[in-house]
């Protein structure tokens, strides 16, 4: 994958560091260059990242709002997550209960979902939030 430099350290420490939390390259870039300066490296080291599989890019599909993730582990491709479009809150679900929803979407539609996947939404707080 190439050499680890000082960056790509700070960007693996900071989403590594609390992994339900999902964040924006330029939130990335303050974080571990004050200013947010030098975003095109923020981008390759992040490009890198996720091409290596220990990041994931994060996306609801409809908007250019893109945040990423630390997944680190194998742990985390084996089950689905929710991800609150309020707060930006992960929420990672039960391998048993993963594996039951595939079950039952495969049951259901004759879909196979092939590996772990996001599911859109609000999270408690926040549907509580906004009614």
């Amino acid at each position: 994958m190439g050499y680890k430099t000082g960056k790509r350290e700070l960007i693996l420490e900071l989403l590594s560091r609390d992994r339900d939390a999902s964040y924006t390259a330029e939130e990335i870039a303050e974080a571990i260059t004050p200013g947010g300066s030098g975003m095109s490296t923020v981008y390759r080291l992040i490009s890198e990242l996720v091409e290596s599989g220990c990041v994931r890019r994060l996306s609801d599909g409809k908007t250019r709002h893109v945040t990423y993730q630390y997944v680190g582990d194998e742990h985390c491709h084996s089950h689905m997550h929710l991800k609150c479009k309020g707060c930006g809150r992960l929420i990672h679900l039960d391998e048993d209960v993963s594996r039951a929803f595939e079950e039952k979407i495969l049951s259901i539609g004759g879909f196979a979902i092939e590996e772990g996947c996001f599911l859109f939404g609000r999270c408690r707080e926040c549907t509580e939030v906004t009614g």
